[in-house]
């Protein structure tokens, strides 16, 4: 085995062999017939450079089984691929740069690199081996938020060609067997990936023959053979990033950055008077958050709840272990709480009604009413336009109390991606997640809808505006209609329901059926049913909200997770008869509990 390194030294350039920290330096061509000068240099007494000059790099995108299996991307029938260009190519050991025209994230993806030693065109997979001069180590470095901003075309050259964003080097080794190989990345002292290169679909032979079909490759070039499971943000101001192969060498770099600043509008924003309607899982996690951000909090509640957080306060039980205790307001009454900037309203879906009567005692000229509720808002046709706009969903505001009392331009919608618990009286237990989408019904980017993003990015939270705020509230009810009344009926968690062959399919058409629904309605999934059930799964021995209703003996959201959906069914002449079987269900379940006066639990026999 060889390692070839390039460097300069005295404003020359020059080539050779590494051993420990010494430079053979060699004359001629690095590919053909390189002879030893007799000359040698320290390593620590040159600058090292990329190991040679590729007139392109060629890069791969889904390559490997493992990262395909995880984001359900069907196997490719010839690789799939794109370039980088020559403007980006930088050595190991020189820092990566902050494009001055880009904000957001930037991602390290540690890749295997191929590097051509002949002129080849139309070769076989046999002969592959003649043309391959060596290995080196590669760092694809991708402003990610540009590669799929324009929905109509990806722009993959575009977010992955940024001055020093195609980092590869020290070194190309040669004489190696690439199938034994397997690529770490070390990112702030914490290994991030590491991956087989056998488990490549097209593995390096079978890849040069195929793209050597496409194009001729040249001496110098590389292939980057694609990246597995673990690529992500180089988030920190101050981050260290190394690609390292066993047998081929380590590239580091230095990635110091400039964060952007979180805030749409360029600072905190002032203090608010927030009063969130209902503390309990959801309500009291934004009351807690939002008060120990500053904010001017009021909280609306009753019973033992209410009793417990004007004695102690709101306990909040972080998911890594931190307990924090906020101190806030808390009255029984709208009455009691008086002019808002903010209402969330976070009580259940079929107590909106009751709450809202008295909603014009929080509301100000400017106040703004923010949704959170589980499954599909009452105001889901307002200010939509279209065939449907201004309908209103009997099976969420049967009386119309909500449609009256509640101007639609006021309200900003938002879906919850948390999982929370009310575990006692004045005690929230986070599960995971700190997501909070939000967006205008009429899916505009207003001063106040950024403002409200800003006061979650105040509180810890992240948030995001979206432009069509009712396709991510349809991706979480896609979930909540199908896993939250399985769960209720058979008490199980969700990774329980997802383990369940039975269970998981129903769960899936459920959700097919819903999907033809929101198809019609001019709504599109950005994943798959697959894909959504899994990302269920991975949040583990989770009881759904409405299994810890049925527990607790409470009313279910019977309309707002599944009855909704079913209006929406024939408004659309859509045939649903999982949801509709599983509805029924549930709506008796839900009137046997009212009727006895208490919920059902599972528990060990005696």
């Amino acid at each position: 085995m060889t390692k070839w390194i390039r460097f300069e030294q005295g404003g020359k350039t020059g080539f050779g062999t590494l051993e420990g920290d010494s430079i053979a330096v060699h004359t001629g061509d690095m590919f053909a017939g390189a002879k030893p000068t007799g000359e040698t240099h320290k390593l620590s007494d040159v600058q090292v450079r990329t190991p040679c000059d590729p007139q392109k790099m060629i890069c791969l995108w889904n390559n490997f089984h493992q990262l395909a299996a995880k984001n359900d991307f069907k196997e490719p029938k010839e690789p799939l691929w794109f370039l980088k260009a020559p403007n980006s190519y930088w050595p190991a050991n020189r820092p990566i740069q902050r494009p001055a025209t880009y904000a957001g994230k930037i991602i390290y993806e540690g890749e295997l690199g191929v590097v051509i030693g002949k002129k080849c065109f139309n070769i076989s997979e046999a002969e592959a081996g003649d043309y391959i001069f060596g290995y080196t180590c590669v760092n694809d470095v991708t402003a990610v938020d540009l590669l799929r901003k324009d929905k109509s075309f990806e722009q993959w050259a575009r977010s992955k060609s940024f001055d020093t964003f195609g980092v590869f080097g020290p070194v190309i080794a040669t004489g190696l067997d690439p199938m034994k190989l397997s690529v770490k990345t070390i990112l702030n002292g914490k290994e991030r990936q590491n991956y087989p290169v056998a488990d490549m679909f097209f593995p390096p032979h079978k890849l040069v023959a195929a793209i050597s079909k496409d194009v001729t490759l040249m001496p110098g070039d590389i292939i980057a053979c694609g990246t597995s499971l673990g690529a992500g943000t180089m988030g920190e101001a101050h981050n260290v990033v190394d690609i390292v192969i066993d047998g081929v060498g380590s590239l580091g770099n230095v990635f110091d950055q400039v964060l952007p600043s979180p805030y749409l509008l360029g600072a905190p924003p002032k203090q608010k008077k927030i009063c969130v309607v209902g503390a309990g899982a959801i309500g009291g996690l934004l009351a807690a958050k939002f008060a120990l951000a500053g904010e001017d909090v009021t909280v609306i509640d009753q019973g033992a709840h209410l009793a417990a957080i004007q004695k102690n306060g709101l306990k909040l039980e972080w998911h890594d272990g931190k307990v924090f205790n906020a101190k806030m307001k808390a009255v029984n009454k709208a009455t009691e709480a008086g002019k808002q900037d903010i209402v969330v309203l976070a009580v259940k879906a079929h107590f909106l009604d009751q709450v809202v009567r008295d909603i014009d005692s929080l509301l100000g000229p400017d106040t703004v009413v923010l949704t959170v509720q589980n499954g599909l808002p009452w105001w889901y046709f307002q200010k939509l336009g279209g065939q449907y706009d201004n309908q209103r969903l009997q099976s969420l505001d049967p009386s119309g109390v909500l449609t009256k009392h509640i101007d639609p331009n006021r309200i900003i919608g938002c879906v919850v991606y948390p999982a929370a618990a009310a575990i006692a009286p004045g005690v929230i237990h986070h599960v995971e997640g700190d997501r909070f989408p939000i967006g205008e019904l009429d899916g505009k980017e207003t001063a106040r809808v950024k403002e409200l993003h800003d006061v979650f990015v105040k509180a810890g939270l992240r948030s995001m505006v979206l432009p069509d705020i009712r396709s991510e509230i349809w991706l979480k009810a896609w979930g909540n209609l199908s896993f939250n009344p399985i769960s209720a009926l058979t008490h199980a968690t969700l990774v329980d329901i997802c383990q369940f062959a039975e269970t998981r399919e129903l769960a899936a058409a459920m959700m097919k059926e819903a999907q033809d629904i929101a198809q019609k309605l001019g709504v599109t999934f950005r994943v798959s049913i697959e894909k959504r059930i899994a990302g269920a799964e991975a949040v583990g021995a989770h009881k759904t909200s409405m299994l810890q209703d049925v527990e607790a003996g409470r009313s279910l959201e019977t309309e707002a997770l599944i009855g909704s959906i079913l209006e929406m069914a024939k408004l659309t002449n859509t045939p649903a008869p999982a949801i509709s079987s599983v509805y029924a269900l549930v709506k008796l379940l839900n009137k046997v509990m009212l009727l006895e006066g208490g919920g059902v639990k599972v528990s060990k026999a005696a």
